[in-house]
């Protein structure tokens, strides 16, 4: 982009902005407001509502500002009489057939139509007519939509077109029959929909989950981080205090509780576009429905509630007798005597998954796996698992690989990032993968590594054009991973990185992209995710003491129960798991309630913070972990060492939101062993979207959008 600067006068005083901006722009860079309606600096331009006027010198009429370049010498008024007019004509025009609605409007006290009116209309109207009405669509779960508040801006129609990729709003009518709406009446289907309502200036898009519950100046605001995908986007949780009553000994006592009323995106200060999926912004109601919140025990069948002095106890108890059993052995007896296995799902931080594998080697065992299937995911460096690039980077690629990922539900962000590079560049983009629309123009090349195998040998006549091109990206899905083909497909991902790598050194451009924090945090705490101990493996009917499940969500009791015997099961988590298998569940904090640090798809050490209290018997989990240690070692000091651990080894508390390391060409020579292809398609690492995890699952929101906007066919043409 050309940064040369150009001098322009506004209101009298001499300024040098860029000579690629428009006047609201250079406005805007001089502290000078200029009021916009249709006007979006992540959309591009209408100048259709005509809020934004300015007088230009010589210019016979007033000029769209957001519309008109700026030019050498340009002399430009804010704020004279003929500005001030022409404001004042355009809101008349605007509220003529706007209803009253401000008392019951969700949209009241952000409402962008408000403030303008208040700061830049005329006190009275001259309007005595019937005001038009318009019907309201159907848009799905998600938006409420009044569509006689509209104003016509087509922000929503553009969001839609540009970012969303689906084209399904428009414009239609003319003059006083001008409707916004679906041209074929049907829901919004797209992840991204929640982010028509913060893009609309007026009430006509509001949030139907959040209607009617609270005023924005009533909510109080808590910056953190999106936990739902590796992204870790950054987010303002808005939380508010609720009184319950309560009866303790025969007396009403009014307690009060936090909860959150809804999420909304929050710009970090990056150059990236910071929208939030559905998933993000509406699951966190799943905390309300169906959790557990004292510990439980399970007796022939049936739940009983006990307190965490007992469990922690019990736990102590039952680990302090093994290990003492153990230290009388010698070593290698003492690996045949593993007593714990443990499987983490999903939603862990740095400190719980690094105190729970200090915990598990404290007992002599190193079982520990990442979820419910095996991955062959290279821990060794991070080149081998990481993005190894910044988000932003991507904004200078040419062409783009895509080896078994759906960007869409794996990454949303970074799949409008990806579609805005390809609408502003022609850029093209080859997958491979499980055919799925990605709202992107890709040439699908297979659903198989027969396909990819192809290319890489030169049979397609694609091949030779991305050869011949500079700066291409190549991004492979870590849940394509998870099956026998794991290792080839690393091998393979190399060498086709070393064959776009002859031209240009030490460019950042081979990237793993990890659909979870999960799999990434084991990686980054040294913890090979997925693949269980060699005790599991080749001691199938041993009885082994005790099963600690993290997060269990689609617990695979066939997988855990058949092939190994266990005396105790206990799961850890904020809900039931579908199969309810454990005769011990623990509640615990979910990210919302606690402080804590992550690693998002960058590699980057991101810290979140506490937006809401949890329920009074929940805890979290290096809590538990800490008391236990508290029992099981009796010393103090030994406890103080582990937590100097936690930040020697891993580094993170020194290294929050610093840029990932270097990429070093050098180590993409080195081959996975056993790697045997198998011509087997890819498959899909997420089924359902809107169900990924516990919290998720138990959202009613989440559960309304998976029965409505759930994509049920193949839409591997579609773009």
């Amino acid at each position: 982009m050309n940064s040369q600067l150009i001098p322009i006068t506004i209101n009298n005083k001499n300024y040098q902005v860029k000579a690629t901006s428009s006047v609201l722009q250079a406005c805007e860079e001089a502290g000078i407001d200029v009021p916009r309606f249709c006007y979006h600096e992540k959309l591009s331009v209408a100048g259709n509502c005509r809020m934004c006027l300015v007088e230009v010198e010589k210019s016979p009429k007033p000029v769209v500002s957001c519309a008109m370049p700026v030019a050498k010498g340009m002399v430009i008024y804010t704020n004279t009489p003929l500005v001030k007019k022409a404001r004042e004509a355009v809101l008349e025009f605007l509220l003529i057939n706007h209803p009253l609605d401000c008392p019951i409007c969700d949209q009241g006290g952000e409402c962008d139509l408000q403030d303008e009116t208040l700061n830049y209309g005329s006190d009275r109207g001259r309007f005595f007519e019937f005001k038009r009405s318009v019907e309201d669509k159907e848009c799905g779960p998600i938006i409420k939509t009044i569509m006689t508040r509209c104003i016509h801006c087509t922000r929503c129609v553009r969001f839609s077109a540009e970012i969303a990729g689906q084209e399904v709003l428009g414009s239609f009518g003319r003059g006083d029959d001008t409707e916004i709406g679906t041209y074929v009446q049907s829901f919004i289907k797209t992840e991204l929909s929640g982010n028509l309502i913060d893009l609309c200036p007026v009430g006509a898009l509001t949030s139907k989950p959040y209607a009617y519950t609270a005023r924005n100046w009533e909510l109080q605001k808590n910056d953190t981080l999106d936990f739902f995908d590796g992204l870790a986007a950054d987010i303002s949780v808005q939380t508010r205090k609720l009184s319950e009553p309560k009866i303790e000994n025969g007396n009403v006592k009014l307690t009060t509780q936090d909860e959150i009323f809804r999420i909304l995106p929050r710009y970090n200060g990056l150059p990236v576009d910071n929208w939030i999926s559905d998933k993000t912004r509406y699951a966190m109601d799943g905390l309300r429905k169906q959790r557990v919140t004292r510990p439980l025990k399970f007796e022939l069948g049936r739940a009983k509630a006990y307190n965490w002095i007992d469990v922690c106890y019990e736990l102590s108890e039952r680990f302090a007798v093994e290990w003492f059993s153990n230290i009388q052995k010698n070593d290698t007896l003492r690996k045949l005597e593993n007593t714990l296995t443990c499987v983490v799902e999903d939603l862990c931080d740095v400190e719980s998954l690094y105190l729970l594998n200090f915990f598990v080697k404290s007992l002599g065992s190193s079982d520990i796996q990442a979820g419910n299937v095996l991955s062959k995911v290279n821990i060794d460096v991070p080149i081998f698992y990481g993005l190894n690039r910044t988000l932003k980077s991507f904004e200078n690629i040419n062409g783009l690989i895509m080896i078994g990922t759906n960007t869409r539900f794996e990454a949303s962000l970074l799949n409008t990032l990806l579609r805005k590079q390809q609408l502003a560049k022609a850029l093209p983009y080859v997958t491979f993968n499980h055919a799925a629309s990605l709202k992107l123009k890709q040439n699908h090349q297979g659903s198989g590594v027969r396909s990819l195998l192809a290319f890489v040998d030169n049979k397609v006549s694609l091949t030779k054009t991305f050869y011949n091109m500079n700066n291409v990206s190549l991004i492979l899905g870590a849940g394509s991973l998870k099956t026998l083909n794991g290792s080839s497909l690393q091998n393979i991902f190399r060498f086709l990185s070393k064959k776009f790598f002859t031209k240009i050194k030490n460019e950042e451009r081979a990237s793993i992209l990890h659909s979870s924090i999960t799999t990434l945090l084991f990686a980054n705490v040294g913890i090979q995710p997925g693949v269980r101990s060699d005790l599991y493996n080749g001691v199938k009917d041993r009885k082994i003491h005790t099963l600690f499940a993290v997060q269990p969500f689609e617990f695979n009791k066939k997988k855990w129960l058949s092939t190994a015997k266990y005396t105790h099961l206990i799961g850890l988590g904020t809900h039931k798991p579908t199969t309810m298998v454990f005769d011990r569940f623990l509640p615990l904090k979910s990210f919302y309630e606690k402080d804590g640090y992550i690693f998002n798809i960058e590699n980057r050490v991101r810290k979140f913070y506490k937006a809401v209290s949890a329920p009074k018997n929940v805890r979290s989990l290096d809590t538990i972990l800490t008391t236990l240690f508290e029992i099981y070692f009796w010393d103090q000091d030994t406890l103080l060492k582990k937590f100097w651990f936690v930040n020697e080894e891993i580094n993170f508390v020194t290294n929050v939101e610093k840029d990932p390391i270097n990429f070093d060409m050098n180590l993409l020579n080195i081959k996975e062993s056993n790697a045997k292809i198998t011509f087997s398609p890819f498959f899909p690492t997420i089924h359902n979207f809107y169900m990924t995890n516990s919290i998720s699952a138990n959202s009613p929101v989440m559960g309304e959008c998976s029965l409505f906007l759930n994509m049920k066919s193949n839409f591997s043409l579609e773009s």
